[in-house]
């Protein structure tokens, strides 16, 4: 998961960022803000950007650029129709627009009063129906003074550090990152999202393998990352698959 905020104003950009960076909850979560020099350069790397269901842009309408707020929103959903996008804006006539363009707006909050984005998007993340027990999209997983959110289809797998007690690292098809917490207790988490589970110091998601190469006992992940295991855990994993493949649990 990540956020981006699209705004061409450098004051709007230090103050967004102060304000969100202020939130213990928010802070875990990854920010990009592209400098308003760079923001064509930014909607250009949208075509080939891996833009995931959970990540969440923050568009300003009103862009004083070649391209407009609703430029940038209309090549987002045509990327990704279920991210989350935050539209702000002063005038209240361009929400007719946005439905014309077919452009599904998440919520609407006004350019002049910034804290009002940012706590609306702190409700977005942990008062979303999504986080709801039995109907979650998003794992809510607290670790120390922080709380990360995370799409379970965005992971690649789960590994303890060795030599560590509770480092614990992410590796996930965008991203990377490390929590203290137990492999014990976030392999039940993930087991709901049939992750394998039965390597002592792994979890692995099984829908983002493209490959499993049994010569180089090597797994090959979706976004090319690698994962080389012994050539009995290698089979367990394959028997895994095919339990999950049988039983429609597997889908790619």
């Amino acid at each position: 998961m990540k956020v981006y905020y699209i705004e061409d104003n450098v004051f709007h950009q230090e103050e967004f960022r102060k304000q969100y960076n202020r939130s213990a909850n928010l802070a875990a979560i990854s920010l990009t803000i592209p400098l308003p020099s760079q923001l064509e350069k930014f909607y250009a790397d949208l075509d080939f950007m891996p833009i995931q269901d959970s990540d969440i842009f923050i568009v300003d309408i009103e862009l004083n650029r070649f391209h407009s707020g609703i430029d940038f929103s209309k090549k987002i959903r045509q990327r990704n129709h279920s991210c989350y996008i935050l539209f702000l804006t002063n005038d209240t006539t361009k929400g007719m627009e946005i439905i014309n363009q077919n452009i599904r707006a998440d919520k609407y909050y006004s350019k002049k009063d910034i804290m009002e984005a940012v706590n609306g998007l702190e409700e977005l993340l942990f008062n979303h129906s999504n986080l709801q027990q039995g109907q979650s999209k998003l794992i809510k997983i607290e670790s120390l003074s922080k709380i990360y959110l995370i799409d379970p289809k965005e992971v690649n797998y789960l590994s303890k550090i060795t030599g560590s007690r509770s480092t614990i690292e992410f590796f996930c098809q965008t991203e990377f990152f490390l929590i203290h917490g137990k492999i014990e207790e976030l392999k039940q988490t993930f087991q709901n999202f049939h992750f394998f589970n039965d390597l002592k110091s792994y979890s692995i998601n099984p829908a983002n393998i493209k490959l499993v190469d049994k010569k180089n006992n090597e797994i090959v992940f979706k976004n090319d990352d690698t994962l080389i295991l012994s050539r009995r855990s290698i089979k367990k994993l394959v028997d895994f698959m095919e339990h999950l493949k049988n039983e429609n649990h597997l889908v790619h």
